[in-house]
């Protein structure tokens, strides 16, 4: 008669079976995701070919931009080397009516921020003390004056400027409206294309895991198994490392089998989503098993 199996053996035993019958049933529900549920799991993040042509649409944005904004840079030298081949009196009228016309500008933002114009009422009546009062009706005073003063004298200057040079006013002031105009569209579109690249890792990241999940043994595990997971690894701290440094972020992996699932550089200071996604692919193809300690919370 065979002996007995030791009460700790018989723990070990039936602990074994348990975790086996474990493993089958989740083999046998299928490895499959539906589309809902990756799509949940994504949380709305694209597909890197998604992101990649939208860095791809947006480089071609800068470039066609770039383009534009050389060639009035260009028409712009054209025209002031134009202007320079007029006469001494046509050059001094166009850079005296260039100046008026910016002092005219400068007087009719004053007055606008000092509530002139169509803004008096609303500036008279908004004061402190009496004082406050009589400095700005010598402020309005002054500035309509100053306005007036500074219309005539581009009215005559341009009365005395010849055809050519009101068009090359016209022109230059035209390219230089332009070109703050580019300028401003081109930087605009450089944060949007950083932000397309930065997305791109976790865009990937999420690729490999929904082929993983579609080809591999082990499928997917629900979210709230994956919480008690990382509350195990790491008590959820996406930037957690071991007291040695070889396990690190919220799923304590090491260098290795990070870069095994498509990750560079360190874990830890990869993107929470990132981090999930990777540990997804990684737990498709092996299971829990990659974490020996906690990965009983993923059956």
């Amino acid at each position: 008669m065979r002996s007995p199996i030791p009460t700790h053996r018989r723990h070990r035993t039936f602990g074994a079976l348990l975790l086996a019958v474990a493993t089958t049933a989740i083999l046998a529900s299928g490895p499959f995701a539906s589309a809902d549920e990756m799509d949940e799991l994504r949380a709305g993040v694209p597909t890197g070919e998604e992101v990649r042509a939208t860095i791809a649409d947006l480089a071609a944005e800068r470039d066609a931009l770039l383009t534009s904004l050389s060639a009035a840079e260009a028409e712009l030298s054209d025209t002031l080397d134009a202007r320079d081949r007029f006469d001494e009196d046509q050059r001094r009228l166009a850079s005296q009516i260039e100046a008026a016309t910016d002092h005219l500008r400068s007087v009719a933002v004053t007055a606008f921020i000092t509530g002139g114009d169509v803004g008096e009422l609303q500036f008279l009546v908004n004061v402190t003390s009496v004082s406050d009062l009589s400095w700005r009706r010598h402020l309005l005073r002054n500035h309509a004056g100053s306005s007036q003063v500074a219309l005539e004298r581009l009215e005559m200057l341009e009365a005395e400027a010849s055809d050519e040079v009101r068009e090359s006013i016209d022109t230059a002031e035209r390219l230089r409206l332009e070109i703050d105009r580019l300028e401003v569209q081109v930087a605009e579109l450089e944060p949007r294309i950083a932000e397309a690249r930065d997305l791109e890792p976790l865009a990937d990241a999420w690729d490999r895991a929904a082929i993983a999940i579609e080809e591999g043994r082990y499928g997917i595990a629900p979210a709230d198994k994956w919480e008690k997971l990382r509350f195990c690894e790491s008590t959820h701290n996406y930037q957690a490392t071991s007291p040695t440094g070889k396990y690190r972020g919220a799923y304590q992996f090491d260098f290795a089998t990070w870069q095994t699932v498509g990750g560079t550089g360190d874990p830890a200071a990869a993107p929470p989503a990132e981090q999930d996604a990777r540990a997804r692919e990684l737990y498709a193809r092996r299971g829990h098993t990659p974490w020996p300690e906690c990965g009983y919370h993923l059956l």
